[in-house]
């Protein structure tokens, strides 16, 4: 993984290679090990490396392509790039590095970004400008593991890079934030995914998305070359539904274990994230057959730890486990740093703040590259309210009968009897300062979800294609800038096409299995994600394949608070136009987690408006902060 930036002129404008390294000096984390910038008239490509793949100069970038048409900047992996350097040799075309950047520059050259893109599997995001007719066309992997902004500049040109902070002091002007965003983001959504940011006028390159800017004319083209959508396959689903179960779940074992093999494709050290639950037990074991000796790394959050199950799996693979304890001071202290990296406040994940800390035990270990586990949740429905949502359904569906007879003959006596129906103004809000994103996407979900038969099925792949294509992102977002934060780069097995084609046409019956016992708690006679849980039976001890979901959990939220004058004359204040009494009732009325939100907003607020430092912002909250 690395960290990529650039400025494109519209017109006569001209970019300095000078400019250029400013603009790379905030992302520098991104890419330790080397940088690089290329200009031309009115372009400027720079490039930040985190060697991974080829560690040597010939994968130096910003890259040209041999006939000197196409430059490249490329940050992430392409994990099938064996084969599509053995397609390249086939058309005549010697690819003399052993890395994927150059098998990327190359593949470009010969079809066009469109159709390269569309080649591509793996984690990515590519700028990449055409000398010939002074075009840039940046692209983005399908699962959005890899970031990507962009805004447009006074003179009508293009600034880009892997991160806000690389833009908005280079875009010309005071950065402003988006009270729209800032407000989607204290009532809960994650300002992550989707085409949205919390700074007016910067967006991000959706997932699958290729932008295609023309210098000449000025103008941005942009369009979708893949979803996750297009995976939806009925003949697959037909042939699932009448495989025994036996079948299915030795198919989703050997899925699984092809993204992991694939995953673990390194010229540097490896590792992977042991955070105790059943997914990352499964990747870790699994990944331990192809490397014997590699290591595992785990955060003990204090509180709420998970530690001695990531233990447990340490003895069974008989792997050495490397832990950072984590406590309520540390997360509090690590604040300002996190918030610094992570572009936005934490509200969305807290858990940032211990993944932080266990990627920079790692990285002070030597190690690039770590295995996590997302995406299993997402494609599976491992989460509790997702798993229990289809017996809420009915039950919604059953009060709904009376309800809408007791509003026929009185809507007052059914208000009162009903004062908080679901569709309530708070969500219609956060739709619209979202510019209702996740209704967009819902909409694509629910038309490509194909000719599936049954309510149960239909509802199924609804579920996991929404929560692949929104909370899905938002984790991979907070993966990526924690890890980059000490130049670790995060890889995700369950992300692998093999897994991901495969789960999105499985029967309900293979995600959400009923059950005569009562298993967790949150969803009695449910089990969550059924078939990777059989996998990691065959796999793990049982006390760890049967495992409740924990997700990572952080509860310092229950018991963070500050004084008053935390807030006194600072952003959130200034936004809202609060004086000191009406801080004072904020903080009174508000439920601790609501406080929390306020104070990580706080922190970003003054360090990305008011140009407060981590140092500041740091002794500021030890001053004001309890727990």
């Amino acid at each position: 993984m690395c960290g990529l930036v650039g400025r494109c002129t519209h017109a006569d404008g001209t970019v300095t290679a000078g400019e250029i390294r400013d603009a790379l000096a905030p992302i520098r984390h991104r890419g330790p090990d080397a940088d690089g910038v290329w200009t031309a008239p009115g372009i400027g490509l720079g490039h930040v490396r985190l060697s991974i793949l080829d560690l040597s100069d010939a994968a130096a970038q910003p890259m040209t392509s041999a006939d000197g048409r196409w430059v490249l900047a490329f940050n992430g992996e392409i994990y099938n790039f064996r084969e599509l350097r053995e397609e390249l040799r086939r058309a005549g075309i010697e690819v003399h590095s052993t890395g994927d950047t150059e098998v990327l520059l190359s593949l470009i050259a010969l079809h066009g970004p469109a159709a390269a893109f569309g080649k591509l599997e793996g984690d990515w995001a590519v700028a990449v400008w055409d000398t010939r007719e002074e075009v840039l066309t940046l692209g983005r992997d399908v699962h959005g593991v890899k970031p990507l902004y962009f805004a447009k500049t006074p003179d009508g040109g293009l600034i880009f890079g892997s991160e806000i902070k690389a833009l908005v002091a280079r875009r010309g002007g005071t950065p402003e934030p988006s009270v729209a965003s800032i407000n989607a983001a204290l009532l809960g959504y994650s300002m992550t995914w989707g085409d949205r940011t919390l700074y007016r006028g910067v967006h991000a390159v959706r997932p699958g998305e290729r932008l295609v800017f023309d210098r000449r004319k000025g103008s941005i083209d942009r369009s979708l070359f893949a979803r996750i959508t297009d995976w939806v396959d009925d003949a697959l689903y037909r042939e699932l539904a009448k495989a025994p179960s036996a079948e299915v779940v030795r198919r989703v074992d050997e899925a699984i274990t092809a993204g992991v093999r694939s995953r673990l494709v390194s010229d540097a050290p490896l590792a992977c994230l042991a955070s105790g639950g059943v997914d990352s037990s499964l990747i870790s074991t699994l990944a331990a057959r192809e490397r014997a000796d590699i290591p595992l790394y785990h955060a003990d959050v204090v509180n709420d730890s998970e530690r001695p199950a990531a233990e447990a799996l340490a003895a069974a693979l008989g792997l050495k486990l490397h832990t950072v304890r984590v406590t309520d001071a540390d997360i509090v202290a690590s604040i300002p740093d996190v918030t610094w990296f992570n572009d936005g406040p934490l509200i969305y994940h807290l858990n940032a703040l211990p993944y932080y800390a266990v990627c920079k035990l790692a990285s002070a270990d030597g190690i690039k590259v770590l295995l996590s586990g997302e995406g299993s949740d997402e494609y599976m429905i491992g989460y509790p309210d997702q798993a229990l949502k289809p017996v809420l359904d009915l039950i919604g569906r059953a009060k709904a009968v009376p309800r809408s007879w007791l509003s026929a003959l009185s809507p007052k006596a059914a208000k009162l009897f009903w004062p908080h129906p679901e569709d309530t103004f708070a969500q219609r809000l956060v739709e619209l300062s979202s510019g209702f994103e996740s209704r967009l996407v819902g909409s694509s979900s629910g038309k490509s979800i194909g000719d599936v038969i049954g309510r149960r099925d239909r509802r199924s792949r609804i579920t996991s294609l929404d929560l692949a294509q929104s909370h899905l992102v938002s984790l991979l977002h907070r993966n990526d800038r924690l890890g980059m934060a000490w130049g670790l780069e995060a890889r995700f097995p369950f992300l692998a096409p093999e897994f991901t084609k495969l789960a999105v046409n499985l029967p309900d019956r293979y995600k959400l299995r009923r059950t005569l016992r009562a298993n967790d708690k949150r969803h009695p006679f449910i089990v969550d994600k059924w078939a990777v849980r059989e996998v990691a039976a065959r796999r793990l001890p049982q006390s760890l394949a049967a495992r409740p979901k924990r997700g990572f959990p952080v509860s310092i939220s229950r018991r963070l608070t500050v004084t008053p004058k935390f807030f006194q004359d600072g952003f959130v204040a200034d936004m809202y136009g609060l004086d000191d009494t009406a801080i004072g009732v904020a903080l009174a009325d508000g439920p601790n987690e609501w406080v929390t939100r306020l104070i990580l907003m706080e922190v970003w607020g003054q360090m990305f408006f008011r140009g407060v430092s981590r140092e500041q912002m740091g002794e500021t909250l030890q001053v004001h902060a309890t727990f």
